[in-house]
């Protein structure tokens, strides 16, 4: 009787092992476990202000053709490095727009023009907003448009204070002139001008308009520190 009941015993103990196999483990147990998955660690980089970079021009700019609120857009040309660290390829986007336009005018007065760095391109594909100001162009493009202090683009005068003299001169013949075929008008006559009298716009001429293509290098600074994550 005895040998009999340690026999069912043992039956019962085997028929328990192969039930818990069976079983899926508890919560918290350590029995199939899996290894905690970590995403790669995000580090803050701060880009300071007054970091300068390169830049090119990827649309043209002209201060006779576009308007205030017109987006234009660039890219780097080298990168920018933190701690040793590329955190801004080059090639990376950056976006604006133009906030201010003044035509070119008479007596030689140039246009102006002002541009808002407003956004950057990160690695990761997201945009950063950032805040630049423009501090000069490639020497290519300083003979026609020149960079203020305030990152206004500006065009050069034209023509001579000679030239111009001479057009205020001319001037004051034109509208006398124009008083004398009043005059001959009103006596019924006529009298042809012709070509005999130059155009205003010869006589006063205007200053150089904004004029920045496409594939113009840039030199920018940043007003304010970029901060932003990247994955090392």
């Amino acid at each position: 009787m005895r040998k009999i009941y340690l026999l069912l015993v043992s039956l019962l103990g085997i028929a328990s092992l192969a039930l818990a196999e069976t079983l899926p483990a508890r919560p918290g147990s350590d029995q199939l476990s899996a290894p905690l998955q970590h995403d790669p660690a995000q580090t803050l980089v701060v880009v300071p202000a007054e970091t300068e970079a390169d830049i090119q021009l990827l649309s043209g700019i002209h201060s006779g053709v576009n308007h205030v609120g017109d987006r234009f857009a660039a890219q780097l040309l080298h990168p920018i490095s933190v701690g040793g660290q590329v955190v801004l390829p080059a090639g990376s986007l950056i976006g604006g727009r133009i906030t201010y336009i003044r035509p070119a005018g008479r007596l030689r007065r140039p246009a102006e023009l002002g541009l808002r760095f407003e956004l950057v391109t990160l690695p990761d594909g997201n945009d950063q907003p950032i805040s630049a100001l423009l501090t000069s162009l490639d020497a290519m493009h300083r003979t026609h448009t020149s960079v203020d202090s305030e990152g206004i683009l500006k065009g050069t005068s034209t023509g001579t204070w000679k030239r111009l003299t001479g057009g205020l001169l001319g001037l004051g013949v034109f509208s006398a002139i124009e008083t004398q075929i009043a005059g001959t008008a009103a006596l019924g006559m006529s009298l042809p001008v012709g070509g005999a009298v130059l155009g205003y716009s010869f006589l006063v001429p205007k200053g150089n308009e904004v004029h920045v293509p496409p594939d113009t290098q840039m030199h920018i600074r940043l007003r304010h520190p970029l901060t932003f994550r990247v994955d090392w």
